[in-house]
């Protein structure tokens, strides 16, 4: 009904367009206003025409509306209508007698290359492109929009060859590598566009920002890494043949860190400062990258070059305490037990404080702090140790971390009250810094073990939204312990039980939380089990029971699937399959399957990527 209505309101306007008495008005006069209301009629037609493939009555109503306004869009628009209906003799003819009139206007002419390219006339694409191009202006602007025109109309080629003829002419003035490089890698021609961009950068070494910008939104797209293969190449031969352009030693960097290469990075950064002897941060801060992603022996390297510089670097004190964390952090992940290697780390820790500043001083506490804790059995001494040094740092900072490492022993202790109250301390004095919210977190934590759970939510609600990633997924994984158990169990005799559990892993009373886990496993609810398997999977995994720990996390997933833990197993256990077990057939299935069966989980974007990458 709605379509015979359209069409009867289409024959009364073309009926009353062709009694209207309208008089084209000459070129350069104003129209009156009823002249205006017929063009706005004439329009809406035309385009509802076209948008409906009823190209013969467009055209038809494009070329009266182009008669009447003069107007360069609606003779476009008629061409375009031509070439939907094939009429490419026509679309030559009309083209040609607009470039003659129109001389300036560039489009018309690329157009008349298009029709000839569709009409199979090579030869006469190519004189009409030569006479375009035979007297390009020595005008960026202009020189791009006549590419620009060409890549519309899909024909790259001739586009590259106007932007490589216009970069001549403009010879040094102005460049257009950034545009060759760009439609390059539009025609995944991937090595071109690289070679476009690095000229462009030996140019202008200040576009090193937007090149690096580029080239990381060409690796976004690289789905199996042929982009980042080409690039990986290009880049290593730039810094072999051209080894004094600093702009390629820092693009390596960069690329390396994207790709997790962090002992080239490493290397590529120490070069760098072997030239500049400026590099001291820098290679500070990957140091520190490498330390987060447990590359510990590139970490201490790292550190080493900055410590054999001497006390002159003023990140000397940073580095020596970075390699004492690396060794530390190593030992912790390796399981490491041998209490006579923590006390020959502790006594080293002792030495260097001779050897710092008072700014680095909280870094080696913090250490020393955590080795008497939880691998020598002082906990008492590390209380006084960090009570001793809160006494010698003043800034903000510094005071909140050793707080923090203080209420941690507190709570290891189990003297739960001191935790709360240094925690809370923290929280008030960084209240919207990470600090603060990982100081938040933890009292919620605490709160959580001795069964104040209201409290806890209450804490547990507001970092949900945290700036923290990390901090607003534990927040919301603590959250959905608490909420879940007790809809499961309104007593809350389950959550205590788990909540117990969760402590004496907390405290590392490995064998006790043990029983404790066993126990609801034989006797919890469907809410409580996952998460007591869950918790020995990580216990297992910590030990390096490898292939237990993936039993365990499988378990969940086979028993509970639709257990919040579920996706969360799913995911360790392929990242085990993937970085320990090596068995990538097994870790793409794992992947596939979490991708496929829990599509909405916060876990399906980097299983995705780490399914790209294997």
């Amino acid at each position: 009904m709605r379509t015979c209505v359209f069409h009867i309101v289409l024959l009364l306007l073309v009926s009353l367009q062709a009694h209207a008495q309208i008089t084209t008005p000459p070129k350069g006069k104003r129209m009156d206003a009823r002249q205006k209301e017929q063009l706005a009629i004439d329009d809406q037609l035309a385009s509802q025409y076209y948008r409906e493939q009823d190209y013969e009555n467009a055209r038809d109503l494009y070329l009266k509306l182009y008669d009447k306004s003069g107007q360069t869009s609606y003779f476009q628009q008629y061409i375009e209508c031509l070439l939907n209906l094939k009429d490419y003799d026509k679309a030559e003819k009309e083209l040609k007698a607009f470039a003659r009139q129109n001389p300036s206007y560039l489009k018309a002419a690329t157009d008349l290359v298009y029709v000839y390219t569709l009409q199979g006339k090579p030869d006469k694409a190519k004189r009409q492109f030569n006479e375009i191009t035979k007297d390009l202006p020595d005008n960026a602007p202009t020189i791009r929009s006549l590419s620009y025109a060409f890549q519309n109309r899909g024909l790259n080629d001739l586009a590259m060859s106007v932007l490589e003829k216009g970069n001549t002419i403009l010879n040094g003035k102005e460049t257009l590598y950034i545009d060759m490089a760009y439609l390059n890698q539009t025609m995944a021609n991937y090595q071109e566009a690289f070679r476009y961009y690095f000229l462009e950068l030996e140019a202008h070494p200040g576009q090193y920002n937007n090149i690096r910008n580029r080239l990381q939104s060409m690796l976004f797209y690289d789905v199996n890494h042929s982009i980042s293969d080409e690039l990986r190449i290009a880049l290593l031969k730039q810094t072999q043949e051209k080894p004094d352009n600093l702009e390629y030693a820092q693009l390596l960097v960069w690329f390396a860190l994207q790709q997790e290469d962090y002992d080239i990075a490493l290397a590529q950064c120490q070069s760098i400062d072997r030239k500049t002897h400026d590099q001291d941060a820098q290679i500070n801060n990957l140091s520190g990258i490498c330390l987060n992603n447990k590359q510990f022996d590139i970490a201490k390297q790292g550190y080493q070059y900055i410590v054999d510089k001497g006390k002159s670097s003023p990140f000397y004190g940073q580095a020596v305490a970075g390699i004492i964390n690396a060794e530390y952090q190593k030992m912790k992940v390796s399981n490491n037990s041998d209490k006579k290697a923590y006390g020959n780390l502790k006594k080293r820790i002792e030495e260097a404080y001779d050897e710092v500043n008072t700014n680095d001083l909280t870094k080696l506490s913090l250490i020393e702090a955590d080795i008497m804790t939880y691998q020598l059995d002082q906990g008492a001494e590390a209380i006084a140790l960090l009570d001793q040094t809160l006494g010698q740092v003043g800034g903000k900072q510094d005071q909140a971390a050793l707080k923090l490492k203080l209420a941690d022993i507190y709570l290891h202790n189990d003297e739960v009250w001191e935790a709360t109250l240094l925690y809370s301390q923290v929280d008030k004095s960084l209240k919207e810094e990470p600090l603060g919210h990982e100081a938040r977190f933890k009292n919620a934590q605490l709160r959580y073990f001795i069964g104040e759970y209201e409290w806890a939510e209450s804490q547990l609600k507001v970092l949900k939204a945290a700036t923290s990633k990390l901090i607003a997924n534990d927040a919301m994984t603590l959250s959905l312990i608490i909420k879940d158990n007790l809809e499961a169990d309104t007593t809350g005799t389950e959550l205590k039980r788990l909540a117990r559990a969760d402590y004496r892993i907390y405290q590392q009373h490995d064998d006790q939380a043990i029983t404790l886990l066993d126990d609801i496993i034989a006797t919890g609810n469907e809410v409580s089990k996952p998460h007591a398997i869950f918790r020995k999977g990580e216990m297992a995994e910590k030990r390096k029971e490898f292939a237990e720990a993936e039993r365990l996390f499988l378990l969940i997933v086979e028993q509970f699937p639709d257990s919040y833990m579920a996706d969360a197993a799913l995911m360790r256990a392929a990242m085990i399959e993937q970085n320990e077990l090596k068995n990538k057939a097994l870790a793409k299935q794992h992947y596939e399957q979490l991708i496929d069966g829990y599509p909405t989980s916060i876990y399906t974007a980097q299983a995705k990527k780490n399914y790209r990458k294997l």
